[in-house]
This record gives C-alpha cells, structure tokens and sequence, in this order.
C-alpha cells in the first residue's frame, strides 16, 4: 500500500504572496533620517539619555539599562538606515538584514503624509493597516516614491474585487 498526500489547490494567491521574480527595478533608495539632522536628532538624541540616566537615579541601573535597550530599539528606524526597492511585481524593504517583499496587487489604498507614505491591504482605513502594509519613508526621492505609488496601486486598486486608492 502506498502513502499519498495532496495538498488541497486554492484558485487565489495567499495575502502573503511574494513575487519569485519581481521583473525590472523602477527606482531604488535609502532612508536615513538620522543622516537629515534637524531638531528631531536633538530631541531624539536627548530622549535616549535623560530617560535612562533618570530611571537609574531613581531605581537604579538596571531599570536604567532596560530603558536604554527599549527606547534604542523602538528608535532603530531612526538610527539605521532603511533601503527601499521598487520593483515592476512589488516592493522590498530591506532593515537591519530583514528583507519584506509584497506585490502590488496585496495593496489597495495608500495614505501619504509629509514623511512618506503608508502601503495598505484595505480598501478602506482600518486599524490593521500599521500591522498588515508597509510604511515607506520618502528620504529624498518623494515625488519618484509617490508617482510609481499612485500609478502600481491605482491599477491594483482598479481590478474588480478591490477598492480605490486614496491620497
């Protein structure tokens, strides 16, 4: 007798779909917003010290440590830069050796603010979105990010089955 397994076949792609080949590069960039200054560096910058030198003082060193270790972590995107990829079948994030890939088509929506602009999975806002999309810091290649954005979203969000994409 014979040992037969069948994986069941689905007619749709999984939310978490990778492209194998993501085709041609539509532009390239890194973010670094440590690397831009500005009064955010101080404010940053005095946060990480005065926090954890405080906390050791009253409790001492080790809650002091602790703090240090969160806030530098929570700040990372902060400190380290942040490499972007726009391809022709998605888009790649590359922080600290952590690669995320999506396809276009996994967006339906797309929100921008001054700093860059928030990829979604939903065609309306929803609370999920910070959890399920992908934030893209601009950097200095804002207008580049936001046309290839409106144009590979749009078409996602125009297909039959999603919504629209919002600005």
């Amino acid at each position: 007798m014979t040992n037969q397994t069948t994986e069941p076949q689905t007619g749709s792609t999984p939310a978490n779909a990778t492209p194998s080949d993501p085709g041609e590069v539509l532009l390239k960039w890194r973010s670094h917003p440590l690397a831009q200054g500005g009064k955010r560096l101080w404010i940053v910058v005095a946060a990480l010290v005065v926090f954890p030198v405080g906390l050791t003082l009253l409790y001492g060193p080790f809650f002091g440590l602790l703090a240090l270790i969160i806030l530098g972590g929570s700040m990372a995107p902060y400190f380290l830069p942040t490499d972007y990829t726009f391809y022709a079948g998605g888009v790649e994030s590359r922080f600290i050796g952590v690669n995320r890939r999506f396809t276009w088509e996994q967006f339906r929506s797309f929100y921008r603010d001054r700093n860059g602009v928030l990829l979604s999975p939903f065609p309306q806002p929803s609370r999920l979105e910070n959890f399920r999309g992908i934030y893209l810091r601009f950097g200095t290649s804002a207008e580049e990010v936001m046309r290839i954005v409106a144009e590979r979203v749009k078409r996602a969000a125009d297909s039959p089955v999603t919504g629209s994409a919002g600005t």
